[in-house]
């Protein structure tokens, strides 16, 4: 279960939100409210669902006008920023307030806000899978990207999150940014500032698109700040000419996924306390920017995560195996080709595959002998062929997909809170954080979403798999259903 009282609360007020406009509540609101309350206690058993169909926002935008915001004319402008590794309990009242009020429907400015009490990220719950599904609309299986890590038999090649070799890359689903190019001849922009397989170049392939590639990209940089990011994002913005100005910016925050990875969630931690607190700083900038310059009518935001972070404790020995062990002599040498782990699973590819079955069986025995009955049943040791199909992932559909070759031919899958490590003496003794569980069997893996801007009601709803995003990116575009005529209006009427 997650824990949902930790950061959903539609009523109450912080004696610190002094900012706030108290609302005005009418008995019909208090209503509302009162179900939405009820609703929200059953939101964690919700099913899977849809949200494609919106109910109607209060404010009409239509990308076919042309706004003026004082000093320049605009067209519709979207941001999606991810924050890398970011679950909904970091959203808290002390030290992330702004995400918090934004979560609770709540803002100092006059813009509908959405949100759910998190999002369901796709399998494997890892970076590059889960960006390249929220751009695509698909699951990784589909899109191709099918772990952070595996093998790819066309090319003969290993793919990394730093591998930007278009020959993987080429073949995958179309992103957001080339629909939206391709559709517009050019006219619409997009940029992307760093967002996970967004910088790869196909220049070597003639017959790959221009508009595979933003117009606009920025490579990653590990070590760029916060303020740093936001000065660029708005860079964008500012660009003088409305023919060159972006009308659609993604960007990409890694810094807490990097934390949660050495030393885990723990909010009594100081050091994640100031990071988290650094990051809603972030946000309350991106807003009041927008609203500086007068865009805050025109402008959807939402803000996402990939996935979230399971704390693994590596003190006692009781919750990691070491992989090495889980081999028994030569065997990695003698019947496996590719190993690649990942926290809480490994992704194991066969010289023959047609011995799948008992080497399969070999770990198994392997596990047990050297760890034990009990800490080896927190370790699954599958076939591709046994993934259920809940899990959207290996033939999930009963039919072959054209990246099925990707997958390994067995997987050693831990349960929340375990994982398996190279060596022991390789991981920092304490709490490390990790992903890459099936959100239905850990609820740790859950993402955020908050949306903002005209294309949104006042509303929460119900928890969403993150391929939806795509949707939305879709329908603030307005791109599918523009009129033609252009009208100019401006924003301080």
């Amino acid at each position: 279960m997650l824990p949902l009282e930790q950061f959903i609360d539609l009523e109450k007020n912080n004696g610190s939100d002094t900012n706030i406009r108290a609302p005005v509540i009418s008995r019909r609101h208090l209503f509302k409210l009162l179900l939405c309350s009820i609703i929200l206690i059953g939101l964690l058993s919700y099913p899977k669902c849809s949200i494609a169909n919106y109910t109607e926002p209060r404010t009409t935008v239509n990308r076919s006008n042309t706004y003026f915001n004082g000093t320049h004319d605009f067209k519709t402008l979207t941001i999606l920023i991810s924050i890398d590794g970011f679950h909904p309990r970091l959203i808290d009242a002390k030290h992330t307030p702004f995400l918090y009020n934004l979560h609770n429907l709540r803002s100092p400015y006059d813009m509908n806000i959405t949100a759910a009490p998190y999002m369901i990220p796709s399998f494997p719950t890892q970076t590059f899978p889960n960006h390249w599904s929220m751009v695509t609309g698909k699951y990784p299986i589909e899109h191709g990207i099918v772990s952070n890590m595996f093998w790819d038999n066309s090319t003969s090649s290993e793919f990394r999150p730093n591998n930007l070799d278009s020959r993987i890359w080429s073949n995958v689903a179309d992103p957001i940014w080339q629909l939206l190019q391709t559709k517009s001849q050019g006219e619409y922009k997009v940029a992307t500032h760093m967002w996970p397989g967004s910088d790869v170049v196909y220049e070597k392939y003639g017959d790959v698109p221009r508009e595979r590639m933003p117009f606009y990209y920025d490579k990653f940089d590990q070590w760029e700040g916060l303020q740093d990011k936001l000065a660029q994002i708005f860079r964008y913005v500012d660009m003088p000419q409305l023919k060159d100005r972006p009308e659609l910016v993604l960007s990409y925050i890694p810094n807490v996924d990097s934390y949660g990875h050495n030393f885990g969630y723990d909010l009594r931690d100081k050091r994640l306390q100031k990071l988290i607190s650094e990051v809603d700083g972030f946000f309350r900038g991106l807003i009041e920017g927008l609203q500086e310059r007068n865009l805050l009518k025109i402008s959807n935001v939402m803000i996402v995560s990939d996935h979230g972070m399971s704390n693994v404790n590596t003190n006692d020995g009781e919750h990691v195996v070491v992989w090495e062990r889980m081999f028994p002599g030569d065997a990695i040498s003698a019947f496996i080709s590719h190993l690649y782990n990942e926290g809480p699973m490994m992704m194991v590819c066969l010289k023959n595959p047609r011995d799948k079955q008992w080497i399969r069986d070999l770990i198994e025995v392997q596990l047990e002998k050297v760890y034990g009955g009990e800490l080896s049943r927190k370790f699954h040791v599958i076939l591709k062929e046994d993934f259920e199909p809940s899990w959207k992932y290996f033939q999930y559909d009963g039919k072959k997909h054209t990246y099925d070759d990707r997958v390994g031919d067995i997987w050693i899958l831990a349960d929340e809170h375990y994982a398996i490590v190279k060596e022991t003496s390789d991981v920092r003794v304490g709490i490390m954080g990790t992903h890459g569980y099936n959100f239905d069997n850990c609820s740790d893996m859950a993402s955020i979403f908050v949306g903002m801007g005209p294309m949104f009601s006042n509303e929460v709803i119900p928890p969403f798999e993150n391929i939806e995003i795509y949707k939305m990116l879709i329908k603030a575009s307005a791109l599918l259903e523009e009129k033609e005529g252009k009208e100019e209006k401006s924003l301080l009427q």
